[in-house]
Formats: C-alpha cells, sequence, structure tokens
C-alpha cells in the first residue's frame, strides 16, 4: 500500500479502481506468479491503473547490485582501448553485455553467415 500511495499522483490512478482491479486479478492468477507474469496476463484497456503500477513496478531495480553490474558492464564495454566509440555502438555494445543471459542463446553461426553473404562488408571513409 506504502507503493501505491507513494505513485499515485505520478500514475494518476484512482485508489479504490485500483483495489478493485487488484481483487479481481487476484482471483483470475495462478497460484505462483511473479511481476512479469501479471504484465503478461493484464490487458490495458482492462487494467488500467493496474497496468501503470506494474509498469512502474518492473522497471524499479530491487537491489542496487543491477545497476552496479550495468556499470561494471560499462567500464568492460568502453575501457582505454575504446574511447573514441560513438554513443550508438555503445549502447548496442554495453546492452549485449548487460543482457548476456539473452545473448547466450543467440545462434552466432547463422549470424557469421548472414555476414559473409554481403558482398560490401568495408566501410566507405570518403
Amino acid at each position: 500500500m506504502l507503493f501505491i500511495n507513494h505513485y499515485k499522483d505520478l500514475l494518476g490512478v484512482c485508489i479504490n479502481s485500483l483495489k478493485a482491479e487488484m481483487i479481481v486479478l487476484k482471483n483470475s492468477l495462478p497460484t505462483s506468479y511473479n511481476f512479469q507474469d501479471i504484465k503478461n496476463i493484464i490487458n490495458k484497456n482492462v487494467y488500467p491503473n493496474l497496468y501503470k503500477l506494474i509498469q512502474v513496478a518492473i522497471t524499479i531495480p530491487v537491489s542496487s547490485a543491477t545497476c552496479e553490474r550495468s556499470f561494471s558492464a560499462m567500464r568492460r564495454v568502453k575501457n582505454w582501448l575504446r574511447t573514441s566509440m560513438g554513443q550508438n555502438r555503445f549502447t548496442n555494445l554495453a546492452s549485449i553485455c548487460i543482457e548476456r543471459d539473452i545473448t547466450n542463446n543467440i545462434d552466432t553461426e547463422r549470424i557469421l553467415n548472414k555476414f559473409a553473404l554481403t558482398n560490401n562488408r568495408k566501410i566507405n571513409l570518403l
């Protein structure tokens, strides 16, 4: 309830409507669930107040460890050897490094084969 009271003005939610939505959703959820499961289940049009609240709850880190891992990843990506890297490249490399559990499942052979099939693999500097 403290979380709801803290963010009610920012989100523009009605607390009474939110409570009613939570009761309805609670009756339709399985016995074990997490915020991501709830986000996948709820419809923005059916549960508008709850949808806003879940969006905020998912984006707030549970601990500072997530932020610390992100800063460590940024130090690994942008070291003294890559000081002149552009923002777009840095963002992409940092995302790959931070989301390594997702990127470990990528089929690198398929990517390499697609790259090998491209004719122009050089960047024109002039």
